[in-house]
């Protein structure tokens, strides 16, 4: 089951950048934590779907809300929308996922 008011709709590409689209293509339903993450480039979603988690991060040793909140991610799979229609676009995902690994 899902706690709605725990989600959050993050931006792949933030409308007020060029590229940017209010399309539902250029989102994810992210909790705020993944979000958060997600914004700071601590995560990154790769264009085949995969969760990424920055080396420092991935390393850092700060108790179980760290190791189950965010390094867990680290190699997993997102979960997608029902309709194929609704999946995150993997060109944004792909020119946000190169942002990512420049912050690494």
């Amino acid at each position: 089951m899902c706690q709605r008011q725990l989600l959050d709709a993050a931006h792949i590409i933030p409308d007020m950048e060029a590229r940017g689209d209010p399309a539902v293509r250029n989102g994810l339903a992210l909790c705020k934590l993944h979000h958060a993450a997600f914004d700071s480039f601590m995560i990154g979603i790769s264009p085949d779907y995969e969760v990424f988690v920055r080396e420092d991060i991935l390393h850092e040793e700060d108790g179980p809300m760290l190791v189950h909140g965010l390094q867990g991610l680290h190699g997993q799979a997102i979960l997608h929308p029902g309709r194929e229609a609704d999946w995150p676009s993997q060109d944004w995902l792909e020119f946000r996922y190169q942002r990512f690994l420049q912050t690494t």
